[in-house]
Formats: structure tokens, C-alpha cells, sequence
């Protein structure tokens, strides 16, 4: 009885320190994670420290930076740091917290065509406590911290003063996750949660970290995928579908080389391969039929034509009866014995037409066998017999993708196939073109072996090398910007200085004994310093394209989507149809109006729930319209049988109890509220004038609310929100004016005054008591001149234009010139869009030719062809993306165009 007294206390006992060792890592330890754990397989890169940075500071010390840093990227990426930094403490302190410990950078898709930065930090045990505190007590003044939980896990929301969210940062354990997007931290929260995920980690795990180096970078092939998913124009491709399922990936130490950046290390492959290269390989022989006209070459060489068979593409689906066929006719007969293993696939210029030419070259020990082989099948399949050009026999295939079934689903993209010998060499090319294009340059000498204008990147292929692909970036840059997405095609377009400074980039594999290892390598022009010319009009490829039945009158007005807070674009055909259009390019309504759209299109919460309502007027109507395309309650209504020239909506303190402020065509000005009924001192206000442009309500500090309106004659009126006239009403400021009136903040005299311009081209300040204290007048070279004020999107600032002859000069608030052009036209529309930050645009639209110029503020035109147009433009910044969305309408369609900043 003793003994099992004694088991049981033992039992107990144990069980006791079990439980309470497992309550303390559950609750009370800080859980150690390796920042790989938190990262995501599709991940395009993830680079590795833990001497991060030492890391930093030698890369920035090098003359490789000096190419880097035009790269907005890696820009951001420094004022990322330096921002984490001065929230830290300044002084380095996240150099400090850096050294010794694990960190990394990794970047992932967020969006079709979106990128962003995720940084992970290991911390020490007791630094990791302090870490956010730090972060919280150093935020400049204005900025703020929004606390909020994700799966039971701390997150902090950093916004900035304007109340921009700029960074999500969360503790796991002892990793801290920082990013600009909070989906990145959400999906880093996931992985710390659940540990049985498949992370990064797991790919990587078999590869121990070199310590004797400061870095490496980790590529698969899911995130490879993913990054030409967001660059291509097109999404779906067998490139892309091959990445995303091989079953690859590389841990590559960074070494800065003199001239080059290398990235080397070991390869995880499951496939068992062996990449030792052929002791046959002739890569002379090859070099004798590469044409100079070649963009990218990719490289096999291996012991054998049967070891490259292993590396097959699983992405390709063959097809069973001629696969069959090529397996009885061809493979049963020996037809690949004699073959060496020796692949090589040139992309080759576009010429004729084609897309893509594609050449394949295969080396033979019985050229004559092969050949005969292949005219036996041929008349087994067809009667398509051959051709012949330049001396050669070309046999003809058309059947889908002969390579790709005879060579295990690798060079697929031969969607028929050319053949022909030259020496030992079996060529294959997917046109005709592309073989007249070979054979004409291998008759010429214009090859890499032959000729003084080959590539210098032809050295770095070696015939040491098991596998190799190389890109000559000069060479294939204007098929990278053609086959980009719109928006990756402008940027590769304004980045190109910065792209083509390294002349070449090549992968290779190579079988070192038992162990395969991989080279990245980007070489350089050591003097090259870049610089990007923003001057360079960029050659834009519409990014949407949508057609209507009829022609488009009114818009595009872009909208908020209170759904997914996307945008939305608002258009209106001449059969008064009003569409609204997602950010997808799909009809969500379309809604019969009553007659053409006089206003601006505006959104109010009209049961204050968060769910946004689109308020347009017609000349007799106010429209209401829900996200369903539904009326609101009593909408539309008119007013007071009158037609309605302008609307302006009115929300005096952001309570969303909406006032509609409304001019007439018989001089008359109405304030309602939401419901549209007339307020009193409203029921109208006689101005016995139209008004220039929408009245509006402006907030005076120190003065209080103005309702402001100014007439056709140029008078300016002045009431209270009760409709009283103020001190100074009816003031008259000039004789006519063409443009509205702008209240702005000048930051001089500290006071808000009103602006404009009258048609002779006299500019005017006046303040809210109808006191002109500023008059100027322009210089006027022509009866017919033409003189507007133009604001910006927002109504923050404007310039002035002065149009003379067939030229149109811009000009700053004070009158200074910012540039002319010349134009063709009276009949223009003039826009000044300001995204800050040096971020201007300046949009002249011809009604007459229907095209649209567009300028930034030095006089240079942003795109080589003007944007067809036939009304106003619409631009929208998306600064995560760093680039414009350009909307327009022409006839019946409406375009977007993409622009990178």
C-alpha cells in the first residue's frame, strides 16, 4: 500500500510540474519563434540577416547603391528604417537591436498588381518589453497609436498627423512585425498561431544559416510566381503556373563583388537531378547559331539528354494520342540516343509580327539520323512535307507544342513548330519568321561567335555551368514594358536608366560533389551613377477599357465604395442613363435621369449608417441614389419649378445633417435640407443673377460660417447661414468673370481670402467683409485673350491662366510664370490636379480634336501620345502603388490608364 501511496504522490507530482511548466510557456514565457516561422510560402523574397546592419552599411558603402537608391523601393525602404529608428530613439538604436539577432525583409503581393515590405526583428528577452514603449513615447507630435487585438494578439496602428495609417506593429513572443500593411502583420499574427502552417520556414529549414556571412536571400518558386503575377499583363501563363508548382528553393548569401552583385548558395530541388555538366559540351559550337538579335537564353547542359528529361515542367499538360505518337514513332526508335545533353532556348526579337520568336537548339552526335527521324514522322503525322530558305530544309509541325511533348513539358510556347540543321545543331523555332531571322544572321556571321557586336554578357555562359538562364537587359527591355501591366509598364518605362545599369542578369545551378549550389548575378558599370528623367514622356497602354451603347456626356466622376472603400466612377450617356462602374470594370447600376447632370457628383450617409449615397442634380431634379441603384426616400425631387444651374452639398460641422445649396437659372439661391424642404431666409434668397460656378459655405476662423455666391456681373455675395446679408455683400469685384471664386488660406497674412480672376485678365483678393485688398492686372496681348483661375482637385490651391494667341501660360498664385505651351484651340478645359510632394499635373483638354495633354508643372508632357478625350479627365493618386490612375471619356467608351509615378 506504501508503494502505490508512493506512485500516486510521484504521479501527481509530476503531473503538478507538468501542467505548471506548460501554464508557464503558455502564459507567462515569451515564446522564442524564428522570424521565417511568421512568413508566408508565396513570399517574392525574403532576405535574412543577423548582422543587419553591418549588412546596411555595406551595401549603402558601396558603388552598387549608387544604382540602388534611384529605385523607389529601396529610397522607401531607407526612410522606412530611418522612420523606425527615430521612433526607437534615433541615434541607431535599430542598428543596435539589429546586431546578433535575426532579422528580415521580405516582400509580398497585397493586391493584383500591389507589393509591400514586411519586417520581422528577433529581440533580446529583455529588450523586447521596451521594444513598443519606446516606439509609443517617441511619436512626433499629432501622430497617435490605435491599439486594437487580431486573434487575441496586440496590434498597433500608427497614424501620422494627417491621420494617414502608416505603420501595423505587433509583438509575437519576442519578434517584433512591422509593416505598412496591416494584412502583412495579420497574416504573420496567423502563422505565430497556428504553428502547423506551412511557412517559409519549412522550405528553408534543411539549409542552416551561414554565419560567416552578413545575409541571404530566399527565393521560391511560389513567390517567383507571384511577382510575375503582378507585373504581367497577363495573370494566368504556363511560366507562371510552373513556378507556382516547382518544387524549388535557393538560399543565396549576398557577396559584393567589384562590379557585381552575387548572390550564391545551396539549392533544394525534390525532383533528383544531377546538374553536373556534360564533359561533351561544345559551347562554341552553339555559339556558332546564337543570334546577336537574342533577348534571353536559357541553358541546359547536363551529363546526358536523358538526365535533362528529369527536369520536367508539371504545369504542362501534354496530350495523350500525340504524346503517344511521339513515344512510338520517335522515342521507341532512338531518336533521342545520340542527342547530347545540351538545350539551349533563345528568346529572340519580334520580328514579323510575332509576339514571340522562340528558337530551340539541340546538338546531335548523327545530325543525318535525326533529321530522317523527324521527316518519318512527319509523313506519319501529315502531308505537310518542308521548305526551304537559305539553303536549309525546313521541316514543318503543326502541331501544338512538339517540343514541350518530346522534352518532358519544357519549352512550351511553339504553338507550331520550324526545324532545321545547321553543322550538328537541330534547330527549332515557333514562327517562320523566327528561322528566317536565325538562318539569316548564322549566314551573315552575326552570332555570338562570329561577331565583334556580340553581347559581353556572352562570357558568363559557361559550359561549367548544369543550367543557366540569362537576360541582356538592354536587349529585352522594350518586350518587358510591352508584355508588363499597364501600371508596371510606365514605371519600368521612367526606371529604365536604373534597370539597364546592369548590362546582364543571369541564374545559374551547378553540382559542386554532393551538393548543388546556385548564382545569382547582377554586374555593373562601378562609375554608373542613374538618374531618372521625369521629363521623359512614357508611352501609356490602357489599363481598362469599357464600352456603353451610347455616347458618354458627363463624367468620369470617381466615387468611394463604402463596401471595400475601392473607387467607383460615375458616367452619364446622352440618353441621360447614369452608370455607375466598379473598380472591376462592371456595371453595378444604371438609372434613367430626367435630363443631363449640372452638378458635381457628391456622397452623403443619408441614414448616418456608414453606407454612402450618390446626390447628383439635374436641371430639374436632385437624385438620391443608393449602391442598388434604389431612390431615397422622396427623391427625386425639384425645386420650386426651377432650374437648377449648380448644387453644392453643405455638412457645417460633419454631423451628416446634409444642407443642399442650390443657384437657379432665374437668379435665385435655395438652401434645403436632406429631406428638400426650403429653409427659412432660403425660400429663395432673390441674387437676381446666375452664379460663376456652385455657391458655397466656407468655416472663417475667427469669423464664423459664410455663405458665399458670385454672379455672371461679378458681384459677390455674402449672407449667414440664416440667409442674412453680411457686411460687404453685393460688393462688386469686376466686370465679369469666367471662373469661380477660391477661398484660400494665405499663410502670410494668416487670414483667408477670396480669389479670382475676371475674363480682362484683373486678378483679385478679397476678404469676407467685401473688402478688395489686392487687385493686378495681367497682361493682355489680345482681344480674344482668355483668363481663368483653376483649382485644384480639392480646392487647396490654383494657378491662373492666361491664354494669348495659340498659347496657354500657367501660372502660380502669384503671378509667376510656371510654363506655356503651345495650342491649336479655343475650345479647351483646363485641370490642375496637386497630389503633394511634388506630385503636380496639369491637364489641357482639345473639345475640337478630343485629345488630352498632359503636363507636370515644368512644361513636359507625361505620355508620347495625347489621351483620347472628348470632356474633363479624371485622375486619382494611389500612393501605396507610387502611381496615377488616369480616367477618361471618348465617344462611348471609358478608359483608365495607369501612370507611375
Amino acid at each position: 500500500m506504501k508503494i502505490w501511496k508512493s506512485l500516486l504522490i510521484l504521479f501527481i507530482t509530476i503531473l503538478l510540474a507538468g501542467g505548471g511548466f506548460w501554464i508557464y510557456k503558455s502564459y507567462f514565457s515569451s515564446r522564442q519563434v524564428n522570424s521565417l516561422e511568421v512568413i508566408s510560402q508565396n513570399a517574392v523574397f525574403v532576405f535574412e540577416t543577423h548582422e543587419g546592419a553591418e549588412q546596411w552599411n555595406s551595401i549603402v558603402d558601396d558603388p552598387i547603391w549608387q544604382i540602388l537608391k534611384t529605385f523607389p523601393a529601396f529610397q522607401r525602404l531607407s526612410d522606412q528604417l530611418i522612420t523606425l529608428d527615430s521612433l526607437n530613439g534615433g541615434s541607431g538604436k535599430i542598428a543596435k537591436s539589429l546586431n546578433n539577432q535575426q532579422a528580415t525583409i521580405s516582400l509580398h503581393s497585397t493586391g493584383i498588381e500591389t507589393f509591400e515590405i514586411l519586417f520581422t526583428l528577433n529581440l533580446n528577452p529583455s529588450t523586447a518589453t521596451n521594444f513598443i514603449e519606446e516606439i509609443k513615447s517617441r511619436i512626433p507630435s499629432g501622430s497617435r497609436f490605435q491599439p486594437r487585438k487580431y486573434s487575441d494578439q496586440d496590434v498597433l496602428e500608427y497614424y501620422d498627423s494627417n491621420n494617414d495609417r502608416l505603420w501595423s506593429i505587433s509583438l509575437l513572443g519576442d519578434l517584433a512585425v512591422i509593416s505598412s500593411s496591416s494584412f502583412l502583420v495579420e497574416e504573420a499574427i496567423r502563422f505565430f498561431v497556428n504553428e502547423d502552417q506551412q511557412s517559409f520556414y519549412s522550405l528553408v529549414k534543411p539549409i542552416p544559416y551561414n554565419s560567416d556571412v552578413q545575409g541571404r536571400l530566399l527565393l521560391s518558386g511560389k513567390g517567383l510566381g507571384s511577382l510575375l503575377k503582378g507585373i504581367s499583363g497577363q495573370r494566368e501563363s504556363t511560366a507562371i503556373a510552373s513556378l507556382d508548382i516547382m518544387p524549388g528553393v535557393v538560399a543565396l548569401d549576398l557577396i559584393l563583388e567589384e562590379n557585381q552583385m552575387v548572390f550564391k548558395g545551396p539549392v533544394l530541388y525534390e525532383e533528383n537531378i544531377n546538374f553536373t555538366p556534360s564533359i561533351q559540351a561544345n559551347l562554341t559550337a552553339f555559339e556558332e547559331v546564337i543570334s546577336n538579335r537574342t533577348l534571353a537564353i536559357t541553358q541546359i547542359n547536363l551529363e546526358s539528354i536523358y538526365e535533362t528529361q528529369k527536369i520536367t515542367n508539371r504545369a504542362f499538360t501534354a496530350r495523350a494520342t500525340f504524346s503517344g505518337d511521339i513515344q512510338r514513332k520517335l522515342l521507341d526508335k532512338g531518336f533521342l540516343d545520340s542527342f547530347t545533353g545540351e538545350l539551349y532556348l533563345l528568346d529572340l526579337e519580334n520580328t514579323g509580327g510575332v509576339d514571340q520568336n522562340l528558337a530551340l537548339l539541340t546538338r546531335t552526335g548523327d545530325i543525318e539520323l535525326a533529321v530522317q527521324q523527324l521527316k518519318e514522322f512527319q509523313a506519319s503525322e501529315s502531308d505537310e512535307g518542308s521548305d526551304f530558305y537559305s539553303g536549309h530544309e525546313i521541316l514543318y509541325f503543326s502541331e501544338e507544342d512538339f517540343p514541350a511533348h518530346l522534352f518532358e513539358g519544357k519549352f512550351p510556347g511553339f504553338g507550331q513548330t520550324f526545324i532545321t540543321s545547321e553543322n550538328d545543331i537541330l534547330i527549332f523555332t515557333n514562327s517562320q519568321q523566327a528561322m528566317k531571322l536565325m538562318l539569316a544572321d548564322i549566314n551573315s556571321g552575326s552570332t555570338w561567335a562570329n561577331s565583334s557586336r556580340a553581347p559581353e554578357a556572352k562570357k558568363d555562359l559557361s559550359p561549367t555551368s548544369g543550367f543557366s538562364r540569362m537576360y541582356l537587359t538592354d536587349h529585352i527591355w522594350d518586350t518587358w514594358t510591352k508584355k508588363a501591366n499597364p501600371s508596371w509598364s510606365s514605371f519600368l518605362q521612367k526606371y529604365s536608366e536604373a534597370f539597364k545599369s546592369f548590362p546582364w542578369v543571369s541564374f545559374k545551378i551547378n553540382q559542386l560533389q554532393d551538393k548543388t549550389e546556385a548564382t545569382l548575378s547582377f554586374p555593373y558599370d562601378g562609375q554608373s551613377k542613374p538618374t531618372i528623367e521625369t521629363t521623359d514622356a512614357i508611352s501609356l497602354q490602357p489599363s481598362n477599357r469599357i464600352s456603353f451603347d451610347q455616347r458618354l456626356i458627363y463624367g468620369p466622376k470617381s466615387i468611394i465604395n463604402y463596401q471595400d472603400n475601392t473607387e467607383d466612377l460615375l458616367v452619364q450617356d446622352q440618353n441621360n442613363v447614369l452608370h455607375l462602374i466598379n473598380s472591376a470594370g462592371q456595371e453595378v447600376y444604371s438609372v434613367p435621369l430626367s435630363g443631363p447632370i449640372v452638378s458635381d457628383a457628391f456622397q452623403i450617409d443619408y441614414y448616418k449608417n456608414s453606407k454612402l449615397q450618390v446626390l447628383v442634380a439635374t436641371a430639374d431634379r436632385i437624385y438620391g441614389i443608393d449602391r442598388l441603384g434604389s431612390s431615397l426616400p422622396g427623391y427625386p425631387f425639384g425645386v420650386n419649378n426651377e432650374n437648377i444651374n449648380h448644387l453644392n452639398l453643405v455638412d457645417y460641422s460633419n454631423s451628416k445633417d446634409y444642407r443642399y445649396f442650390i443657384s437657379t437659372a432665374e437668379g435665385n439661391l435655395y438652401l434645403l435640407d436632406k429631406t428638400g424642404d426650403r429653409l427659412e431666409g432660403w425660400d429663395p434668397n432673390r441674387i437676381g443673377a446666375k452664379t460663376i460656378g456652385a455657391p458655397a459655405h466656407y468655416r472663417v476662423p475667427g469669423k464664423g460660417d459664410y455663405m458665399v455666391a458670385l454672379t455672371e456681373n461679378g458681384n459677390l455675395q455674402l449672407f449667414n447661414r440664416r440667409g442674412e446679408s453680411q457686411s460687404g455683400s453685393s460688393v462688386k469685384l469686376g466686370d465679369s468673370f469666367a471662373s469661380s471664386l477660391i477661398a484660400w488660406s494665405d499663410p502670410k497674412s494668416r487670414s483667408t481670402k477670396l480669389v479670382g480672376i475676371t475674363k480682362n485678365g484683373e486678378v483679385i483678393h478679397s476678404n469676407f467683409n467685401g473688402e478688395i485688398g489686392y487687385r493686378n492686372q495681367l497682361i493682355k496681348n489680345d482681344r480674344d485673350s482668355e483668363f481663368l483661375l483653376v483649382p485644384d482637385q480639392k480646392q487647396n490651391d490654383f494657378v491662373f491662366i492666361s491664354r494669348q494667341f495659340n498659347e496657354v501660360s500657367v501660372l502660380d498664385r502669384n503671378e509667376k510664370p510656371i510654363f506655356s505651351t503651345r495650342v491649336s484651340d479655343e475650345n479647351l478645359i483646363y485641370q490642375y490636379f496637386d497630389f503633394g510632394s511634388g506630385r503636380q499635373l496639369f491637364a489641357v483638354t482639345d473639345l475640337n480634336q478630343e485629345f488630352c495633354y498632359l503636363y507636370d508643372l515644368k512644361g513636359n508632357l507625361q505620355t508620347t501620345m495625347p489621351l483620347e478625350s472628348t470632356g474633363p479627365i479624371q485622375i486619382t493618386y494611389q500612393s501605396s502603388l507610387g502611381q496615377y490612375l488616369i480616367r477618361t471619356v471618348s465617344g462611348s467608351t471609358l478608359t483608365e490608364f495607369q501612370l507611375a509615378d
